[in-house]
């Protein structure tokens, strides 16, 4: 997504739409859950753009932190988070990035920066809205934020040791359990308590978790194992893995 450009493609006949202009180096997208409005997050830019999906106009460019990486909008579509990684991402260095902007989607104007971990890289809402979870990749931390006062809780120590982390976010529909990726490893968050469990070992590199509409099995993209390893939310015991090609980096489950 170097082009600086979102392309719509229509579902219902897998028809391309005219590109959409947004900012420098488009890396992470979130709609609203009335499905109005793309939020894009342009890590190049520093901003956030809005995107009207009813006509695909992209609105006014919103001002953010460092290196926009990941972006996520509460269940009742009030505020989006952006997570402001720095600028690790494509220049190695840092880290950079340690904030968090709230958007009002109202106004589309952003919030006073909520200070977490060092290069936040993933965000995750609950299905009540309570809280968001920031992934802070180099503080090796979760960050948990209420949402009702944007006010950041304790940090959570999430990968302690050689595993590099934590990497992306999944919350089970029922908003117990946070499931986190690190190097070769998952650590399972409880939502009540903020204590993360026992670490479930899975491949090389998971860089992608998504969870089953009915909450019973995660499902993690292996990078470098060229593997999917399915997890038992009941039992957090991981399952065979399952070969796929080479280097899965993401997934996604049907409704």
């Amino acid at each position: 997504m170097v082009s600086g450009t979102v392309t719509p493609i229509t579902a219902a006949t897998n028809t391309v739409g005219t590109p959409i202009p947004v900012g420098r180096r488009p890396y992470a997208i979130a709609i609203t859950p009335d499905g109005s409005t793309a939020y894009v997050a342009n890590y190049g830019s520093n901003t956030v753009t809005p995107i009207t999906t009813a006509t695909n106009r992209p609105g006014m460019p919103i001002p953010v932190g460092r290196g926009p990486s990941a972006i996520a909008i509460t269940p009742d579509g009030k505020t989006a988070y952006v997570a402001d990684s720095g600028t690790f991402l494509y220049t190695g260095k840092g880290p950079d990035g340690v904030f968090v902007t709230p958007i009002s989607t109202a106004t589309n104007r952003p919030g006073r920066p909520i200070r977490v971990g060092d290069s936040p890289f993933a965000i995750a809402v609950t299905s009540d809205g309570k809280t968001a979870y920031v992934a802070n990749l180099d503080s090796e931390t979760l960050t948990p934020i209420s949402t009702a006062t944007n006010t950041p809780g304790k940090p959570i120590n999430v990968a302690p040791g050689p595993d590099t982390g934590p990497l992306p976010i999944a919350i089970t529909p029922d908003g117990k359990t946070a499931y986190v990726t690190q190097s070769t490893t998952i650590t399972p968050i409880s939502i009540a308590t903020n204590r993360p469990g026992k670490r479930i070992r899975v491949g090389d590199s998971p860089f992608a978790i998504a969870i089953t509409p009915d909450g019973t099995t995660a499902y993690v993209a292996n990078v470098n194992s060229g593997t999917v390893t399915p997890i038992n939310t009941t039992t957090n015991t991981a399952g065979k893995p399952i070969k796929a090609g080479a280097g899965p980096i993401d997934l996604a489950i049907t409704p």
